[in-house]
């Protein structure tokens, strides 16, 4: 098939990847190329250039509000980004796609789904947007094409605003995500993007209390957090790994005996929990969002949102768990085999014209 991405533009598609939505969508592509579809990724022109990037703008929008204002501007990413947007959706008009599929997180690709010549795919990979919360509310939502949630709670969440979902959970490269050829270490990892929402600083307190030192790994996106709650914490059982490749991060993730993962907001997915799981790492973490769905008691605990006694008591539990049933787990429901299937079983189903 030939199939146009709308990403989105916030930061490039590229390592070292900002955060998960940079991740899948790279992966994602990739992985439709390898399957032989005719893929145009339309993204920032500072994205992978391996990949088939038509690019839509020069460069991503934070990065480049940083570069030219000195800070995040949140009114000029808007308005940057929705011109691109804007620009793109016309010449999709009159472009010759089997279909159209969108995972930015703007409202003006919606808009204007109706003009284009074939059926649009929108995945909701975040929790409500209010930007994409009025122009869904402007319109009739069939109007904007077909819709798929990455899990059910996060479906759940947008549903008084697209009452039909095709729920797909996201699908990590569990052959790059290898487990550990060594035994575990006796530590914990936290990693992610170092910010308040990711709650860091819970994950050091909650392996304090159950006597493991923990390694924290990512990048600071909040340096006024990281200054106040995490610093102050990194000592002789707590290291700072700083921002690390992938290729090094599978490797300390795998060593790990437990990974902590600890939202502090209705997580809509959880890659983190995917890919601690490939690497044979068993999962303690607060139940939000969608870890209570996705984070089996066979392969994890859960514990109380920000409650870090609990938390303490579920990574005590946790480290028992048998890492190679964490792997088989990751293999069978979280693949990115598994997901590219159900996404190109959708497809086909678009391009019938049946109910998804």
């Amino acid at each position: 098939m030939k199939i146009g991405i709308i990403g989105h533009l916030k930061f490039p598609m590229a390592k070292p990847f900002a955060g998960g939505l940079e991740a899948f969508t790279h992966s994602f592509v990739d992985a439709l190329v390898a399957r032989g579809h005719d893929v145009t990724l339309f993204a920032a022109g500072d994205s992978d250039p391996r990949l088939p990037v038509e690019p839509i703008l020069p460069h991503a929008t934070i990065p480049e509000s940083l570069r030219r204002l000195g800070r995040v501007h949140d009114g000029w990413v808007d308005a940057t980004e929705d011109e691109a947007y804007a620009s793109l959706m016309a010449r999709l008009a009159a472009a010759d796609f089997d279909l159209i599929h969108n995972h930015s997180l703007n409202p003006i690709p919606l808009r204007f789904a109706s003009t284009l010549p074939t059926q649009m795919i929108t995945t909701l990979h975040a929790p409500v947007l209010p930007r994409v919360e009025e122009e869904l509310a402007a319109r009739q939502w069939q109007q904007c094409g077909r819709f798929v949630n990455i899990s059910h709670a996060n479906a759940m969440a947008w549903g008084r605003l697209v009452s039909d979902q095709t729920v797909i959970y996201n699908g990590i490269d569990t052959d790059f995500w290898k487990g550990r050829v060594t035994a575990a270490q006796p530590r914990a990892v936290w990693f992610g993007r170092i910010l308040p929402e990711k709650g860091t600083h819970l994950a050091i307190a909650a392996a304090r209390r159950a006597g493991l030192p923990i390694d924290v790994v990512g990048p600071v996106s909040d340096q006024a957090y990281f200054d106040d709650l995490v610093a102050p914490n990194v000592g002789s059982d707590c290291c700072y790994l700083g921002h690390k490749t992938h290729e090094q991060l599978c490797e300390i993730i795998s060593s790990a005996a437990v990974a902590v993962i600890t939202p502090c907001w209705d997580e809509p997915f959880g890659l983190v929990v995917a890919e601690a799981l490939a690497c044979g790492t068993p999962v303690a973490a607060f139940a939000r969002g969608a870890l209570p769905e996705i984070l089996a008691p066979s392969v994890g605990r859960l514990a109380y949102p920000g409650d870090v006694e609990d938390l303490a008591l579920a990574i005590s539990e946790a480290v028992a768990l048998n890492g190679e049933v964490c792997r088989r787990v990751a293999q069978e429901r979280y693949s990115m085999d598994r997901m590219m299937d159900d996404y190109e079983a959708l497809y086909r189903r678009v391009q019938l014209g049946v109910a998804a």
